[in-house]
């Protein structure tokens, strides 16, 4: 099982890395970089969002002087185009392929900056391309998430006095643009088998209705985060009363709260605990059903929905893009950067 330690930038000091990371608008995508001092990499590669580039150009241009500085080559970069997931993965592979392959020994995945989506296609790529190289997983906590305690009764209130007009202002994004399966996550369904989707869930039931919704599953599997740090307990209580008591997003649908199958809720952190109790939901439920999971909460449950599918290649993987994201309502400040081993 991957095991996850605080991140040392002495480990940088593989002369043979690659470095990929995104310039994303959250303070945290800056927060492995910052750290850096005369480490040198052989490579850098940033993904460089196509959308809202007003809000990331900021943190584009630090990355980019920050890699300049540490790089023995020009970074690369690469378009992340969320509305164009099939084109970015492309665009993506033909960067990397311009890498040669026999220079790098170390891979460093930054994905403090990454949507979930791009979490998984930058590991597919990464993994198919430099599949017999050291693959390291970087992560930066924030300080504080969004939304804060002291927002969670306005948010009640608006909700339940129904203002439409003021959704689009108290959740991180707005509604759901579009729900998509990438190739490489559609798994192996069984035509004759009704659909079982596990949902990560996060703290934009908007968004999760039109996801629902869209996809019309057969049976649900809700899954709160239960965050590691105390004074986010909280947030997974909020989660499942904004999604079931107020709002009511899965009542069209049968669901079970993933508590009845595991003992508590499922970690929004440990990649261990999100893997051993999505191999519980799964053994209960895939003689019966196809399944389908929907990373909608924490960097680090996407990352353990793709480590799934690679040792249960049947599960197929939803995504959702959301109408609009809202960076004065994501997360602010830099927390604790960790790193992971994914397949020590």
């Amino acid at each position: 099982m991957p095991k996850t330690e605080i991140f040392d930038p002495n480990i940088l000091n593989e002369k043979a890395s690659l470095y990929l990371c995104a310039a994303g608008f959250e303070d945290r995508a800056l927060g492995i970089v910052r750290q850096l001092k005369k480490e040198r990499l052989a490579y850098s590669l940033i993904l460089e969002y196509t959308t809202q580039k007003e809000d990331n150009k900021a943190n584009l241009a630090i990355l980019k002087k920050l890699l300049n500085d540490f790089s023995d080559e020009i970074p690369l970069t690469s378009p992340a185009d969320l509305d164009n997931p099939l084109a970015t993965q492309q665009d993506l592979a033909e960067k990397l392929k311009t890498i040669e392959n026999k220079k790098i020994t170390h891979v460093f995945v930054d994905i403090s900056g990454m949507a979930n989506v791009l979490i998984l296609q930058t590991l597919s790529e990464v993994h198919r391309l430099f599949w017999d190289k050291k693959l390291y997983l970087l992560y930066t906590e924030a300080e504080r998430y969004y939304p804060n305690k002291e927002d969670e009764q306005e948010i009640y209130t608006i909700i339940q006095e129904e203002n439409i007009e003021e959704f689009g202002t108290i959740f991180s994004s707005s509604g759901a643009k579009e729900i998509f399966i990438l190739p490489d996550f559609k798994g192996r369904f069984k035509d004759s088998l009704p659909i079982c989707l596990i949902f990560f869930v996060g703290y934009e039931p908007i968004r999760s209705k039109g996801l629902i919704e869209q996809y019309c599953p057969n049976l649900v599997v809700v899954c709160y985060g239960e965050p590691p740090h105390d004074k986010f307990k909280w947030r997974a209580r909020f989660s499942k009363t904004i999604h079931e008591d107020i709002i009511g997003v899965f009542k069209n649908y049968p669901y079970i709260d993933s508590k009845k199958i595991n003992k508590g809720d499922i970690s929004t952190f440990d990649i261990s605990d999100i893997l051993i109790k999505l191999e519980k939901i799964y053994a209960t439920f895939y003689n019966e059903y196809n399944i389908c999971i929907t990373p909608q909460c924490s960097k680090l449950q996407a990352v353990a929905t793709y480590l799934f599918t690679l040792t249960h290649p049947d599960v197929q993987v939803l995504f959702c893009l959301p109408g609009y994201f809202d960076p004065e309502r994501y997360s602010k400040g830099t927390g604790s950067s960790h790193i992971i081993n994914l397949f020590s």
